[in-house]
């Protein structure tokens, strides 16, 4: 094998560290170890890495719209919870492509959004003005506490 093809099992540095050093991070803030097991594993280059993440989002999205349609509100906040959370492990660090990276986040941020009014509590997307700017944060407030 030359040095510039990898066999499937190698994987590169950059994909090897984010595994070793990732794990529990993702799976702590909401990644299903089977997808982390499944997505980490089809991936061997760095440059796949956001494209497999986004791909598994999708497929949280697209369940969790199911369930919305059916009236499911609680499992598609779940759903959209996760998508938003594997697309924003996809794009996190991932700095070689600013196209497809920006596109995830946009994708993470539009799943959370529409996760929040589901979650219990329920949250809101909030915009507070800061230097002639806007800062974005979720506000999630327990039951029985009057909006503001």
């Amino acid at each position: 094998m030359s040095a510039v093809i990898q066999s499937k099992t190698e994987k590169d540095s950059r994909v090897e560290a984010a595994i070793s050093h990732w794990a529990p991070r993702f799976v702590a803030n909401g990644v299903p170890l089977a997808d982390f097991q499944e997505v980490t594993a089809s991936v061997s280059r760095w440059e796949d890495w956001c494209a497999a993440w986004s791909a598994r989002a999708a497929v949280h999205e697209e369940m969790g719209n199911k369930a919305l349609a059916g009236g499911y509100n609680t499992s598609a906040g779940a759903h959209f919870t996760r998508a938003a959370v594997c697309y924003h492990f996809g794009k996190f660090l991932f700095v070689n492509d600013m196209a497809q990276m920006k596109e995830a986040h946009r994708r993470a941020v539009e799943c959370r959004n529409k996760a929040l009014p589901h979650l219990d509590p329920p949250g809101e997307r909030v915009a507070i003005p800061y230097e002639g700017r806007q800062l974005y944060g979720n506000l999630r407030k327990p039951k029985g506490v009057a909006k503001a």
